[in-house]
């Protein structure tokens, strides 16, 4: 892969980043992350996110002993995987070569779907029209520092790549309802 023009010129904006958003998102082309990983890792956060999910409610609510320690056991579970993930990754820096397209899909369309529930709330297509080209440009900015920079999560970034990219598909069709009058 060539060496990335500097960021703020109309080269890489142009050219280069959309040549890689399309390699990242064309199907059977390279769509890993780069880090080792396995299912057990996966398996085992989800277990813990599921220990938290049910302990820590039961702990608040009617302060269990068994939520406190069930969301006790669920939470230093999480927070072990996440260091691992971190140490797990290679010591290269962040490059385009393992961006995260689903991070940065769902940073535009973040500011997207900002600017369409303004727009929806206030009644107002001027005032919405704005506030999604703003959240569009600050998303697309936001997005690309987020799909580099989150590469440093390791083994974890695929995850977060993939519900990163299921919560923007979300939120275009809670978008298009809002736009078409459903919601």
């Amino acid at each position: 892969m060539m060496n990335a023009p500097k960021f703020l010129s109309l080269e890489f904006h142009t050219r280069y980043f959309p040549g890689i958003l399309v390699s990242r998102m064309r199907p059977g082309g390279r769509t890993g992350t780069g880090f080792p990983s396995t299912m057990e890792h996966h398996i085992v956060l989800a277990v813990c996110i599921i220990l938290l999910a049910f302990g820590i409610p039961s702990a608040v609510s009617s302060g269990s002993i068994i939520g406190w320690v069930t969301g006790g056991i669920g939470a230093a579970g999480t927070i072990a995987l996440v260091i691992n993930s971190v140490f797990s990754r290679t010591k290269e820096p962040p490059s385009y070569e393992g961006f995260l397209a689903g991070v940065f899909l769902f940073f535009v369309f973040l500011g997207i779907t900002g600017g369409v529930f303004v727009g929806t709330l206030e009644h107002s297509l001027s005032l919405g029209l704005l506030a999604g080209s703003a959240g569009l440009v600050t998303g697309y900015l936001l997005g690309i520092l987020a799909g580099l920079w989150l590469q440093y999560l390791g083994w974890l970034s695929a995850a977060v790549k993939g519900l990163a990219g299921l919560a923007a598909v979300g939120m275009l069709s809670v978008d298009l309802m809002l736009l078409s009058g459903v919601l």
